[in-house]
């Protein structure tokens, strides 16, 4: 079942509703944007989620997960460690 808007517990924090989200894995992903590692200021909250993998890239890179208000799918892509994303915890 397609969520509308107002039928996801979780919609409430998107600044628009991406209306190809279903949740159908129960993640309730929030949109947390980023913090700068030079200034501690945050960036893109409301809008994007960014989430961490355990999984590195290299000494100074690690991947990344995104989920976005304006695409239904969820993206990869390497960025420096030094900067704030959100983590979350998921059991096998």
């Amino acid at each position: 079942k397609e969520c509308t808007p107002g039928s996801c517990p979780e919609s409430e924090y998107w600044n628009s509703f991406n209306t190809g989200a279903t949740n159908e894995s129960g993640f309730t992903a929030l949109p947390g944007g980023w913090r700068y590692f030079s200034n501690g200021s945050y960036d893109r909250m409301g809008s994007y989620g960014y989430f961490w993998s355990s999984t590195e890239f290299n000494n100074n890179n690690a991947w990344y997960r995104i989920l976005s208000y304006n695409y239904s799918g969820i993206g990869r892509n390497d960025y420096g460690k030094r900067y704030g994303y959100s983590v979350r915890c998921i059991r096998d």
